[in-house]
């Protein structure tokens, strides 16, 4: 071997050195995110400036909202006013990198609806001074003659000393002092006297009714009356019903007395608007009259069957009602199908459908059948059964997929629409328990594999519910050709379809958000698995629902317990299932759901999947396998709603998963008829 020369041996030594130079300047440019963007909690109408620290060589800054570029959001910094996830991208030559995510959460500050109350009391009692506020995640501090009283941090105080106080109240997005209540404290009793007189009041039904009653005296007792007889429980200056109802209607009164005497208030009239299943309850029986009368007399007649398909009317009776489920197969009623109806009969079911639900609601109905003439296909053609990779199929489009518009079109007469094994937009049926009236009850269902709309009209309770939607596959996309990929991964080229997309993402949002947060994750966490809804049809019997039975122990976490943004998800999930109604009853009911009172008796509680936890990120899952989701499971329990939402494997896509979930109402299912 010959010894290379000494200037040669020198060139490489100073090649070994301007390399490794360049190797440290080149690691050295690498971005690296040294400080990350830091949640944060706002007021409506303020911003909050999320930031990130990088290392590298003239990085550059991409900010993103919701997975969505923000235009002309490149700095460093970034003000947000909106609620949302947002993260930022860093690229430098080296290389590209993205922070952690950060949660904005947008709230009302706390606003103070009844304010605390002077009073007089005998020396060795006490007076109970209240205040009630709105907003979420409220906190107090009690002060007398301005200074903070210790362990006085509950929204009353029982004070025995003369004094003046005040309350203020705080959340994550502000706080507000009360008035001042003076207390005094008398060696004598005084007869109580009325100061301010309750209030008539009008309000609509599912919402809140207050009445107040000034009165001075000493060490005085409250006890309200509504016609006239006794309350039980209505013993404060201050009487609430959280949710009104027609049967709250009447004239109230209260009587305030110590051992000097009693006084007792004028009347308060209190009138409740029923609303029943919305103020479009004329109009949804007037569409509903005009669909019956492109029928014929045949399609009319009322059943004699509980499943009878040839006809749309049945008795109003809890055996017809309950006629709904989550397997595939024949629902009574009329098809929505170019052989049962004509065409002139397809359009008034259309302008019937129009009137009774949303925009999201119809578009969530042609979704759903669009996902069975899916199943349909594949089940016909033998594409989507066994193990292995999900297939690429046909676009059932072709043969009439229903659109995504407000229309639920015309589904097609046969092929790969048709009602193969069960599955199909054929299968879609319509049904009338009871007679569409304009002051009588009756129900409209709409119903098919993954569907059931059980919406009840004149009981005097808005009532949407029960409310089944599921899907398989959860998405698919039909490229240009009309041709159909069902992923279990990343989406492929084409128009996507994602019917639960604003569901999943709800309860996904929420799992995640608890499970960041040990103590939280630890108070939802429930044993055990869960393969399907727990509160679901039985099938076409009515034992379920004979011995429906919710949980009162084991819920979950509170709402009270939760931070600001778990409560912000626990809106929006309720919202995503409800807002599929038509605008009145939708209104009404998030009015009953999300009052305060309700909130404060709304738990959340979820079950782990075979990936180890609650994980319904399914659109785009990124995951080895999507079946490391199914079992995972959500509900939402409140003192009315009752949501789940459970992960199942595919039936005709067995790599794949699919969602079945449930709405219902513990006062108000079928009306509360039955």
């Amino acid at each position: 071997m010959t010894t290379p020369s000494r200037p040669l041996a020198a060139c490489a030594a100073a090649l070994v050195v301007l390399l490794a130079a360049c190797s440290a300047d080149q690691g050295a440019g690498l971005p690296a995110i040294t400080g990350q963007p830091a949640s944060a909690v706002i007021a409506t109408g303020s911003n909050t400036v999320l930031s990130v620290v990088a290392n590298g060589i003239d990085p550059a800054y991409q900010w993103y909202k919701d997975g969505a570029p923000v235009a002309d959001a490149t700095a460093a910094t970034y003000t947000a006013t909106a609620a949302g996830t947002y993260y930022v991208v860093v690229t430098d030559p080296a290389g590209t990198i993205s922070s952690a995510n950060a949660t904005v959460t947008v709230t009302d500050g706390p606003a103070i609806v009844t304010q605390p109350r002077s009073a007089t009391i005998l020396a060795g009692t006490s007076q109970t001074l209240e205040v009630e506020a709105t907003g979420a995640g409220l906190s107090y501090q009690w002060h007398k003659d301005g200074t903070a009283i210790a362990g006085a941090t509950l929204a009353t105080y029982d004070a025995a000393e003369t004094g003046t106080y005040d309350v203020v109240v705080t959340n994550a997005a502000g706080s507000v002092a009360s008035s001042s209540a003076a207390v005094a404290v008398s060696a004598t009793l005084a007869e109580p006297e009325i100061t301010t007189q309750p209030a008539a009041q009008t309000v609509n039904s599912g919402t809140r009714a207050t009445f107040t009653v000034g009165a001075s005296g000493t060490s005085v007792a409250y006890q309200w009356y509504r016609n006239g007889t006794a309350i039980a429980g209505a013993t404060g200056a201050r009487y609430t019903i959280p949710v009104a109802g027609a049967n709250d209607a009447g004239t109230y009164t209260v009587t305030v007395k110590n051992t000097a005497g009693s006084v007792t208030s004028a009347g308060a009239a209190l009138a409740v608007n029923v609303l029943a299943a919305g103020t479009n309850t004329a109009a949804v029986v007037n569409a509903a009259n005009a669909f019956l009368a492109t029928l014929s007399a045949d399609q009319k007649t009322v059943a004699t069957s509980t499943t009878a398909p040839t006809t749309v009317l049945f008795n109003y009776a809890l055996e017809n009602a309950i006629q709904w489920t989550n397997l595939p197969g024949d629902r009574h009623g009329l098809r929505l199908n170019s052989t049962a109806l004509s065409a002139a009969q397809l359009a008034a079911a259309n302008a019937l459908v129009a009137q009774a639900l949303s925009a999201t609601g119809i578009a969530m109905m042609n979704e759903l059948r669009a996902a069975d003439d899916v199943l349909a296909n594949a089940q016909t053609s033998g594409t989507g059964t066994g193990p292995g990779a999900p297939p690429t199929g046909t676009d059932p489009a072709a043969g009439g997929m229903p659109p995504t518009g407000a229309d639920m079109g015309t589904p097609p007469t046969g092929g790969a629409g048709g009602m193969a094994g069960g599955y199909g937009s054929e299968q879609y049926s319509i049904a009338f328990i009871g007679t569409p009236s304009k002051t009588s009850p009756w129900m409209l269902q709409l119903a098919g594999h993954h569907l059931a709309y059980n919406i009840t009209y004149n009981t005097g309770k808005a009532s949407a519910t029960p409310n089944f939607l599921g899907v398989e596959p959860p998405n698919w996309t039909v490229d240009a050709n009309g041709a159909v990929t069902v992923t279990a991964a990343a989406a492929s080229p084409g128009t996507r379809h994602a019917p639960m997309e604003a569901q999943r993402k709800a309860v996904y949002d929420l799992a995640e958000a608890i499970q960041s947060d040990s103590a939280s994750a630890a108070a939802a966490k429930l044993s055990g698995t869960f393969t399907d809804v727990i509160m679901g049809a039985s099938g076409n019997t009515d034992a379920n629902f004979k011995t429906l039975s919710y949980p009162t122990s084991g819920r979950g976490l509170q709402y009270g317990a939760m931070n600001a943004a778990q409560q912000a998800y626990v809106r929006a999930a309720i919202a995503a299932w409800v807002d599929n109604q038509a605008a009145d009853v939708a209104s009404e009911l998030r009015a009953a759901y999300l009052s305060d009172d309700a909130l404060t008796d709304t738990w959340v509680a979820y079950g782990v999947g075979q990936g180890g936890s609650a994980d319904f990120a399914a659109y785009p899952n990124t995951a080895a396998t999507p079946l490391a989701a199914q079992h995972s499971y959500i509900r939402i329990d409140g003192p009315r709603v009752w949501i789940e939402f459970v992960v199942q494997q595919g039936v005709l896509y067995g790599t794949n998963i699919h969602y079945h979930s449930l709405w219902r109402d513990k006062t108000a299912d079928y009306g509360g008829s039955f």
